[in-house]
């Protein structure tokens, strides 16, 4: 540019200048406060020199006040709306002795010893127990007062049962003329169950209605587990239960819960003469006990209730547990006939030999079937 032209646009600039000037002036100085501020903060805010990869950084985290949250108040709870978990098996247990004919267990007998047939199809045994174990014994006593010589030998056999009973074993005692009563609950002290049985001196009514008794014993031993039965002394005669006999076995087959009744009648009948009705009570308590899984004992003489005693406990602490699973486990509520055979390694039926090099004959005790569960 010429000098000529300079000297034209310095009027121009001068008077740039001189406007610029009273603008600047014109603002407030807290103007200029504020936009220093806010230049400060974004140079604050502006990210520094990124760290090389690799490199680690520690970068400070300004801590701030957590928000008060509002307090939360318990939930209330609704009575009817019940949450459980519930576990379904088909899982069937059955209580298995093996017995010589002179009511003695056989041992030593395994898992592979025993084959179960659940309505003639062949089941796979899953479970499997042995050894001897503390018993839970129900004491049924038929404490009516129409033959005093029944009371009499009820309450000696009664008292015999005693004598059989371990330390870690549990008793109750429940009598039954027109109802069923509890004389003395599950207890482990033999003392306290004797003073129940001295408390049963003169009975209330003459009926003895058995079939009532079972069915109200049977349902308190449901929540029973382990070695546990129903020794039931009694004469096998009904005359007032509200169930029928059918009915009756229909319960004991329902249960898991052995019943060894010891007849009090034949120690009468060998002094008179049997007749119809106690032909009928000796044969409702064999089924009975075989329905059940049980055995029934028919004492002619009271010289032989001691020895059945005894036999009735080395059977209970020497049975074996035996579990399946069915293989067609349908729920159909209906009655399953079970079948249990003894074995050898090539599942032929086993044979046992003594120590004289003799054939043992021998017998199975065990329940004859199950109620399947409905769905």
């Amino acid at each position: 540019m010429t000098s000529e032209g300079k000297k034209r646009l310095l009027p121009f600039v001068l008077a740039a200048g001189v406007v610029g000037f009273l603008l600047v002036a014109s603002f407030p100085p807290k103007w200029f406060a504020q936009t220093q501020h806010f230049s400060t903060a974004a140079q604050e805010q502006a990210p520094g020199p990124q760290p090389d990869v690799g490199e680690t950084v520690l970068v400070p985290k300004k801590t701030q006040p957590a928000p008060v949250q509002p307090e939360k108040k318990p939930e209330k709870i609704n009575p009817n709306e019940v949450y459980t978990l519930s576990t379904t098996t088909s899982l069937v247990n059955v209580d298995v002795m093996v017995v010589d004919n002179n009511g003695s267990p056989l041992q030593n007998l395994g898992k592979k010893n025993f084959q179960i047939y659940d309505d003639g199809v062949p089941q796979a045994v899953t479970n499997f127990g042995t050894g001897e174990a503390p018993m839970t014994i129900c004491l049924l006593i038929e404490f009516a007062s129409r033959w005093w010589p029944f009371l009499y030998v009820a309450m000696n056999y009664s008292y015999d049962f005693l004598n059989v009973i371990h330390p870690k074993d549990w008793i109750a005692v429940v009598s039954f003329d027109l109802k069923p009563q509890i004389i003395t609950d599950f207890t482990q002290d033999r003392s306290e169950v004797r003073a129940g049985l001295d408390q049963l001196r003169i009975p209330g009514f003459s009926e003895y209605c058995i079939y009532d008794a079972l069915a109200f014993v049977l349902d308190r031993m449901k929540e029973v587990h382990g070695r546990k039965a129903i020794v039931a002394v009694v004469s096998g005669m009904d005359s007032f239960s509200k169930l029928t006999y059918d009915q009756c076995l229909k319960i004991v087959r329902a249960s898991d819960t052995p019943i060894y009744p010891v007849s009090i009648l034949e120690f009468i009948t060998v002094r008179t003469n049997d007749n119809i009705t106690t032909l009928q009570a000796q044969n409702a308590l064999k089924t009975i006990a075989s329905y059940s899984g049980g055995q029934a004992y028919f004492p002619r003489f009271e010289q032989e209730v001691p020895s059945d005693y005894q036999q009735i406990a080395q059977q209970l602490r020497m049975q074996y547990s035996l579990g399946f699973v069915p293989t067609s486990a349908t729920k159909d509520g209906r009655f399953h006939k079970l079948k249990v055979d003894v074995v050898d390694d090539q599942g032929n039926p086993l044979t046992i030999f003594n120590e004289k090099g003799k054939k043992v004959k021998y017998h199975i005790v065990a329940r004859d079937g199950y109620y399947a569960p409905k769905s």
